[in-house]
């Protein structure tokens, strides 16, 4: 049973989170969860977001929250996968209290593509993905590489996890950056981040509560650098999420 945690920009995919790893060959799932997720925009509220849950693993598909792709190389030990899944990551104007911000433009989210690979042992888990913007929204590209282990107390499973989050220049000057024009309307200066590297620390709980049924809990703080923190639409030095979940396996 492997434990891919990944996914994460800072408006996470706590879908993915709270599925991956947990589904078995030829399992199905159902479930619903509630996230929260702190933006790091200046002025932008906690959002509070109730997401359906699907999971389901086979020899050679899966789908997990918002995610699904083809494991083109499947062992007791290893998974190299072809993925696709759907950021939520955006910014909307309207959504911030600041005048400033206001006046920018929006940035929508995307369909990220590309390739995963999980190595999990008694020792724990390694993981690391490799995607792009395949909309042409940011045009950007991201990573994640990290590493989680599993203890079980009883009937519940503890896992905590490390890692860090790449974001390429295109990402990082899409969701961040503020172009000229922006700069004239809003007042903001001009901003031209480049690639970033952002560390996390993770802690996943599940617990079955009764025959086929399971609660989870999800939470992750990412370390924002100074080439995202420093935008003048960013207010935090770090970014936050919560999830619990339910889930049903048929």
């Amino acid at each position: 049973m492997s434990l891919l945690f990944k996914r994460y920009r800072y408006f996470i995919i706590i879908t993915s989170l709270f599925c991956e790893g947990h589904a078995v060959a030829d399992e199905f799932s159902l479930g619903g969860m509630v996230s929260l997720q702190n933006s790091p925009y200046k002025q932008t509220n906690t959002k509070v977001s109730p997401l359906p849950i699907i999971s389901y693993d086979s020899t050679y598909l899966f789908f997990h929250g918002l995610s699904g792709g083809l494991h083109l190389y499947k062992d007791e030990h290893n998974e190299f996968n072809f993925l696709a899944e759907y950021s939520l990551m955006e910014f909307k104007p309207g959504d911030s209290d600041d005048d400033s911000l206001k006046k920018l433009n929006k940035r929508k989210a995307t369909m990220m593509s590309g390739v995963s690979f999980i190595h999990h042992d008694s020792w724990g888990l390694i993981h690391a993905d490799f995607k792009k913007d395949v909309l042409g929204n940011s045009q950007g590209m991201t990573s994640d590489v990290g590493y989680d282990y599993r203890f079980k107390w009883n009937d519940l499973d503890l896992s905590p996890g490390v890692g860090f989050l790449w974001n390429s220049k295109k990402q990082n000057e899409y969701y961040y950056g503020v172009s000229s024009k922006e700069s004239s309307r809003s007042g903001l200066n001009i901003y031209d981040p480049d690639d970033s590297f952002s560390p996390y620390i993770q802690l996943a709980l599940d617990y079955p509560f009764a025959e086929n049924w399971k609660a989870s809990v999800m939470a992750r703080y990412t370390l924002l650098p100074n080439e995202i923190k420093n935008s003048p639409m960013i207010d935090k030095s770090g970014s936050a999420s919560f999830g619990l979940g339910i889930l049903y396996t048929f």
